[in-house]
């Protein structure tokens, strides 16, 4: 059975509750009865989650995505926020990644497949797997373009990418949901870094 490592990127689904919902974490230690991971933040507080919490965990290598079960047993606020879970039972292989989304402002270009620049877009969540932008054209569902994640990635990158959501917002703007395709493990890699460094960011200021 194959457990995170140290520093593992986490998604950590809280199901029930006042605080039911999806936040990122990281494995900060094993032990032998369970593992530690850094606290679950919303709007820049720590969450006081409960203990006997349950909770799904997921997590991701460069082949492969897992899930298991598992119960938050103790809460620990130093050195700083951390939570002490149960050691799975079972780990799931999922053939679907679920990757955390996260609501963001800013703007990306949209190219052909050519790689001819056909216009900018607003972007308003992005994850691993893909983002949600609005445009003020029309797309079809499953139409192949490629995007541009400015600000995001360090280098200049052209990601293949297809239209696997849309629908009209308003009178003149359309919603797209994009899905990232053949895109290389370590541009993915960068792109969740950003969206953890993001999220660091925005604690600081008491936004997220």
């Amino acid at each position: 059975m194959k457990l995170p490592e140290i520093n593992q990127k986490l998604e950590i689904e809280i199901l029930t509750g006042l605080y039911k919902g999806k936040y990122l974490s990281k494995v900060a230690d094993i032990k032998k009865g369970g593992i530690l991971i850094t606290g679950l933040y919303r709007e820049g507080a720590s969450l006081p989650v409960r203990i006997n919490q349950d909770i799904e965990v997921y997590f991701t290598t460069e082949r492969a995505a897992y899930k298991f079960k598992s119960r938050v047993k103790k809460r620990l606020k130093e050195p700083f926020p951390l939570l002490y879970i149960e050691k799975p039972e079972n780990i799931i292989r999922i053939q679907r990644r679920d990757y955390f989304r996260l609501e963001v402002s800013g703007q990306i270009t949209i190219y052909s497949q050519e790689e001819e620049k056909l216009m900018e877009a607003r972007l308003l969540d992005i994850s691993g797997g893909g983002i949600k932008i609005e445009v003020d054209e029309h797309f079809d569902k499953g139409q192949k373009i490629k995007v541009e994640l400015k600000n995001i990635l360090k280098e200049k990158e052209l990601i293949s990418a297809s239209v696997v959501r849309s629908h009209k917002k308003d009178h003149k703007s359309w919603e797209l949901g994009i899905k990232f395709e053949d895109i290389e493990e370590n541009l993915r890699e960068e792109i969740i870094q950003w969206i953890f460094a993001y999220q660091r960011e925005n604690r600081k200021k008491g936004l997220s």
